[in-house]
This record gives C-alpha cells, structure tokens and sequence, in this order.
C-alpha cells in the first residue's frame, strides 16, 4: 500500500509540475497514460481521425504495448470483427458524428467492455444517448473527460487541426473545398477551450482587430468560458494568463521564407506532417524514407532543432564518425567477453545506425533541394527583402527579382514567393508590382500554375497594411528601427537568418503591457470590463501568455518562442504558441491561390 501512495504522490507532483510549466506534452502523455493504466488487462485503443493525431504524436505502437494495448482501431473503421478478449479504451471527440457510431458500437458490442474518454466537455443530450445504447447490453465501465483536444507538437508548440484551414486564409476556400469559416472557428473553440481546462487556466481574451475571424473566435471562447459555463472554467485565484489570437495576416512574410534551421528546413523542403517526414530523393532506399522527426525521441533532432544548415551538415558527419569508430570496435569480436558485450549492447548500436541514416538521409535531400532550386541565391535577395535595415530601394529591387524571374534555376514558386515580398516591402509601388507580375506571366507562371499566380496577385489585398495591426516592417517604432540598423551594421552570424518573426517584437510588446489596446482589443461584454483588465495588466503584466495564430503558425516563430522562454524569469511571461495548422511556404501559397483554376504543383 506505501509504494502505491508513493506511486499517486509521485504522479501528482508530476502533473502539477507539468500545469506549472504549461508542459504541453507532458499534460497530453499523462492523460492518456493514465487510460491506458487504470484499464487493467489486455486493451484495443479506438480513436477517431483527430485523436490519432493527438495520440501518434506521442506515443508509438511499441510504447503503448508497453501497457497492454495490443490493438489501434480508427472508430469509423467499419470493423466488424469481435474481440471479446480486450476491453476498448475509447479516446474520442464528443461530437455527434462520433457519438452515432459509438451507439452503434455499444448496441453490437464487440469488445469485453468499453471505457469512455472524451476530449472536451460531453453535452447532457450525448450522455443521454449513450445510456440509452449502453441500457441492453451494460458494458460501458466508465466514462470522462481529458481535455486533449490539440495536438501537442512541442513542450511549448501545439495546434488545433480544422476541417479545413485553407479556409482561414482565404474565404474563396469556402466554395472550393465545400467548408466554411464559420466550421472553422468553431472547431477553433471547442480546441483552445479544452486547452485552457487542461492548464487549468481561464485567459483573459485579446484578439487582433482588423481580423472578422480572431473576433469570431474571440467571442466564442469569452461566450464559452465567461457566460455559458463559468464555473467550470473558474479555477479559483490562479492569476489569469492572457490569450492573444491573430491572424496570419498580421505577418504574411514569415511563411513566405526560405528556412535555414532544421526543423523549419525539413518542413518548408520536405514536409512534416505529426513528426513524420516523408523522403522522396532517389538517394534514399524505399524502406527509408518514411522517418519521424519528434525531438522526444531523438536526441541529435532535440539538440539541433534551431541550428543553421551548416552547423547541422558538420554535426551529421560527426555523427557518422562516430559511428564508423563504434562500428570498427564491434567487429572486432575475438573472444566470449566481446560477444557478450556486442549482444548486450546490440540494440543501442542498432538504435545508433537507423538515427545516423536517419539524418544522412535528410541532410542528402535538403542538399539537393537547395541545389536544385538555388535557393541560396533566392535566401539572399528575400532576407533583403524582408529586412527592414536592409539598404534595398524599390528600384534596385525591381531589377534584381526581374533578373531572378529571368533565370532558369529559379523555380516558379520561388519567383512568385519573391514578387509577394516585393509586394509586401514596397506596398506603394502599385506600377511596379503590375510590372512584376506582367514578367511572372512571361515567364509561363500563368499559364503553368493558375494558382500560384493568383496568390501573387492577391497579396496586396491579403496581406496589405490595412489588414495588419503589427509593424511588420518596424516603421512605426523608432525604437525598433534603430536596433534593426544597428543589427545590419554589426552583421549577423549567417546572412540566410537575419529575419525575424513579427512575433518576437508581439511578445515584448504584450510582456511590458504596452500591446495596443486598440489594435488588439480585449473581448469583454461591456467597455467597463475590457477597462478594467487593461488596468490590471497595467499594474501587473501578465506572466503567462497564449498566442494563437487563425491559419497557422510556423516553426520558426516555433523556434522564437522556445528561444523567449529558454530566458527564464528574465522574459517575464512564459509563452504557448498555437495555430490551426503548421505552415510552411507550399501550403501558405496553396491556400492563397485556392479557388482559383486547378494547380499543376508549387514548383
């Protein structure tokens, strides 16, 4: 009994630690640990299409079995088998669609017992109906609520997946994809709602003004959480953190990049989908090419998530010394004593080879991606572009992307991706930009990929300054202009870097309450109320923040992020970064372009 009191004791203290940090992945591991545990036996593990996101991302089929659970099953499978020798561990959404199968399932039980998790709070009618299916044959043992209705990606990175995000960027979506934003931004409540009840926190609600959608959402999430249900979102006299929700339009550049450290490099030339990456290089063998990417498992990942390509390229081939040494040694087997030794230690080194052709393997197609498409010379002129110290006028760079949109080892996607920078850098040269686009056209990007011209040509509207409540570019903060140039004049460690998210500048601002109430207004039923907080954050800045981000964030304001809180107590606000998806430059420019004519691929 004493080593079972140790045992609780310890795991709370573990997930009271993990609330203080706001350890994201810690809270999702303990919540489905804890089902997986208290369910004793052999389990089947059935999820529905969101909660095997939430779950694949951390854990694996090898750790689960671990605990006995021997099967994984999509509820929407149409499975008809039974397996009356397992008890079903259910980890579900409560929406309808799922609560209709689910009394399917209770009437034809194909399980031992069924063991009830929802996501987020299960509405009377639901619970109702469940019992009603559950009343012949009784094999529901229990049921609750974890709130992991996100998908944590990060200690400090997570997202709330939408039915369809593109939607959120660009309403001509609605009619293309058959969603609506309206389906979105619901999607978007019941997400950051279980999340402030899996930190046990209720925000104080800020949201970007010149956007209808982080309003919307804004509104949901203060109905939800200050007028609907107000006791279950009060968790009495903890200081309340602040949610900021902004739209991607109040920094279209970052997405726009080309990335140079790792983790954003292998997502804006490769693609990560859940911590998993997919190889396509004619280099890589076949039963290589699909490899996880989850800096929880992979030390050399964790340790250079936010290094540059060269530091990376130089540590891979440390890696492979180092390996080559361990390699020599295990075949020198001369006696029993090394045998023994080879086999005990056998797995570490099989462990060791898979991790080093892991990122031989990714390193030899980035290389080849950056070859391909020159992007060292794009990275150049974009950083340029991008950078408000830089000494680039609107002529010079006109002539420099028209000498670009001329080459032939630039990519149509990457002239594109250049004239939006241009658009966005020198919003007031209309002539120009018509220019710009007219070379676009001869250069066949019209005629080739509809939609990747329309995305270029609608970014003034998209991304323009009347849509935006940041200084993307830093004009409006004397401050802030001076220490650019004094940036530019100090050089920086690696020209391909220089930028940095408009996020960055965001949390100083919200950190030192000096986040204008006027450009991101508190949502609030009266002007008394959004008043009142403004005064309280005035005498005490808040110490934890929210940031959520309507169409998507990215790994490098990711990495941003990371960087504001590895500062300590010396930032003054731990920071939790969200978005409706992850972006990288092909799925940004996809939604941009969607609704118009078919694409022919971003290249």
């Amino acid at each position: 009994m004493a080593s079972s009191a140790r045992g609780i004791t310890a795991m709370d203290k573990d997930r009271s630690d993990s609330l203080a940090q706001m350890h994201l992945v810690k809270i999702l591991r303990a919540y489905i640990l804890q089902m997986v545990t208290e369910v004793p036996g052999y389990k089947a593990l059935l999820l529905d299409k969101d909660t095997m996101r939430v779950s694949s991302t951390q854990f694996g089929r090898t750790e689960l079995a671990e605990h006995n659970v021997v099967q994984i099953e999509r509820l929407d499978s149409n499975d008809s088998k039974e397996h009356l020798e397992l008890k079903a561990v259910c980890f579900l959404r409560p929406t309808r669609e799922n609560v209709t199968m689910l009394k399917r399932e209770l009437r034809e039980p194909r399980y031992q017992s069924y063991h009830l998790y929802f996501t987020n709070l299960v509405s009377q009618m639901h619970i109702q109906d469940l019992a009603e299916a559950d009343a012949a044959k009784e094999q529901v043992q229990q049921m609750q609520e974890f709130y992991g209705d996100f998908v944590a990606l990060d200690v400090h990175h997570f997202m709330v997946p939408v039915p369809c995000n593109e939607v959120l960027i660009n309403p001509r979506a609605a009619a293309a994809f058959g969603a609506s934003e309206f389906e979105a931004v619901d999607r978007l409540v019941q997400g950051l709602s279980a999340l402030f009840l899996a930190l046990r926190r209720r925000p104080v609600i800020r949201y970007q003004r010149t956007s209808d959608a982080a309003k919307r959402l804004a509104e949901g999430l203060y109905t939800l959480t200050y007028k609907q249900q107000p006791g279950v979102f009060d968790f009495g006299s903890r200081s309340s953190p602040v949610v900021l929700l902004l739209d991607r339009t109040d920094d279209p550049l970052t997405p726009l990049l080309t990335q140079w450290t790792y983790q954003a490099m292998i997502h804006e030339l490769i693609g990560i989908r859940d911590n998993r990456a997919v190889l396509t290089s004619s280099k890589v063998a076949e039963q290589y090419r699909e490899v996880v990417v989850d800096p929880a498992s992979d030390d050399f990942y964790k340790r250079h998530l936010y290094s540059n390509y060269g530091e990376v390229g130089l540590s891979v081939k440390e890696l492979v010394d180092k390996f080559s040494t361990a390699s020599a040694q295990h075949k020198q087997l001369n006696s029993l004593e090394d045998m023994r030794r080879f086999v005990l230690e056998h797995s570490d080194f099989s462990r060791a080879q898979s991790n080093v052709t892991k990122h031989v393997n990714i390193v030899t197609q980035l290389s080849e991606e950056v070859s391909r498409h020159n992007l060292m010379d794009v990275s150049t002129l974009e950083q340029d572009l991008a950078n408000p110290a830089s000494a680039l006028n609107a002529a010079g760079a006109y002539e420099d992307i028209m000498a670009m949109l001329q080459g032939k080892a630039v990519s149509n996607k990457d002239r594109v991706r250049l004239v939006m920078l241009y658009a966005l850098r020198f919003e007031g040269e209309a002539g120009r930009f018509s220019g710009l686009l007219d070379a676009l056209a001869q250069a066949g990007v019209k005629a080739a990929n509809p939609q990747l011209y329309a995305a270029a040509e609608d970014m003034p509207r998209y991304g323009g300054q009347d849509r935006r409540s940041g200084d993307l570019y830093g004009g409006g903060n004397i401050l802030l202009k001076a220490k650019n140039v004094f940036k530019g004049l100090q050089g920086v460690d690696n020209v391909y870097t220089q930028h940095q998210p408009l996020l960055v500048e965001t949390l100083r601002l919200l950190a030192a309450n000096d986040l204008n109430p006027a450009a991101y207004s508190y949502a609030a039923t009266t002007q008394d109320e959004a008043l009142s907080w403004q005064a309280a954050y005035k005498q005490r800045p808040p110490r934890e923040a929210i940031v959520f981000i309507l169409g998507g964030s990215t790994y490098e304001e990711s990495k941003a992020v990371a960087e504001w809180n590895a500062r300590g107590p010396q930032a003054g606000m731990r920071v939790l970064l969200g978005g409706s998806n992850v972006l990288n430059s092909d799925a940004f420019l996809a939604a941009l372009g969607a609704g118009s004519a078919d694409s022919n691929g971003m290249r």
